[in-house]
């Protein structure tokens, strides 16, 4: 780089106005790179956010975040850390699908536009846990399905393929041309309403859930899904009269007890949320690890510590490494030195 001070001191004679050009050439430099980096951050977003369960709890590990293009194309993908926290840096604006997976929860999926507004988008992402919907044995497929025109089905064997696939967006197209063809396509609309949920359409859920009840008042998938998710929103005298009218029709379905407890739960009512979860292992052998910290948190309510405790611990046996895993081990540990549980309880390692 040449130094004018050195050429003045060789005797180097410079035109007029060298100086001033080679200042002005420097603040040029200057502008440009700034222009640059400017107009990087103007085609640009800064996405980030977090990702917890719908009761707001922090998912330590296995949380993986992805984005892809509308063609189904990933982009970019990482894994959250500890606190549940992503962070995509210089992403290109456009739209995107933004897809988070983690073990023993349902799949996340949300569009985002991220063609327009701020420079920085925050998202909040809930997980719901996964509750398969399982049929007690015996129980008849749902009539609806023989009267269902060959057009509606086929159209619902491409969305059970999508689903498959985890192809939200393709199995919702696929399921209402269903029922589009059909409208009281029971099983279509019960699928529907899955997916629907899964994108936060409650309240589209919710109506295709009450269709498949209203044209098939047998098929208890409808009323197991829909009293689980009136609990999911907090609508538990709304879940308790869906379920208990489900119950009736098909007794020996486990699922039916288990959100029969989380409503009245829900409902201040611990001693019959107790009642229905204590009937859950008599109908399923293998329930959900949960079931035994719904069942501690009953018996805490009703301040029987020593059964609280127990559950506790078989909850630690099941999933020693499940969700609640730090937690109950917190309260277990609490628990023994408070000097609430009995001397067995209480020497209990």
């Amino acid at each position: 780089m040449l130094n004018l001070g050195s050429m003045r001191r060789a005797g180097v004679s410079l035109p007029q106005g060298s100086a001033v050009l080679a200042g002005r050439l420097t603040v040029l430099l200057i502008l440009c790179a700034t222009l640059a980096s400017v107009a990087l951050a103007q085609q640009t977003v800064h996405l980030e956010g977090k990702v917890r369960t719908d009761a707001g709890e922090t998912i330590r590990s296995g949380v993986t975040v992805r984005l892809e293009s509308d063609e189904g194309q990933m982009v970019t993908e990482q894994p959250a850390n500890s606190e549940g926290a992503f962070d995509f840096n210089y992403v290109r604006k456009m739209d995107y699908v933004l897809i988070v997976t983690a073990e023993g929860f349902e799949t996340y999926q949300e569009r985002l536009d991220l063609s327009i507004g701020p420079m920085i988008k925050v998202c909040d992402v809930r997980l719901r846990p996964t509750h398969k919907v399982t049929v007690a044995p015996g129980a008849a497929a749902p009539r609806t399905d023989s009267l269902a025109p060959k057009t509606a089905k086929k159209e619902y064997e491409q969305a059970v393929s999508d689903l498959a696939a985890k192809n939200l967006d393709g199995a919702k197209t696929h399921l209402e041309a269903a029922v589009k063809e059909y409208p009281c396509y029971a099983r279509a609309q019960t699928d529907l309403a899955t997916v629907r949920e899964a994108q936060h359409d409650l309240p589209g859920a919710e109506t295709a859930l009450k269709k498949a009840r209203e044209c098939d008042p047998d098929y208890i998938d409808s009323y197991i899904m829909l009293g689980q998710m009136l609990n999911s929103e907090k609508r538990y005298a709304d879940s308790e009269q869906v379920l208990q009218e489900g119950m009736r029709r098909s007794p020996g379905s486990w699922q039916f007890y288990y959100q029969l407890g989380v409503a009245h739960f829900g409902l201040g009512q611990y001693a019959k949320a107790q009642s229905e979860f204590e009937r859950v292992p008599g109908l399923n052998p293998s329930p959900p690890a949960e079931l035994h910290v719904k069942m501690a948190d009953c018996y805490l309510k009703e301040k029987t510590f020593d059964k609280a405790y127990s559950q506790m611990d078989e909850y630690l046996k099941v999933d020693p490494a499940g969700r609640f895993a730090a937690k109950i081990k917190d309260i277990m540990q609490r628990m023994k030195a408070s000097g609430v549980l009995s001397q067995p309880q209480a020497v209990k390692q």
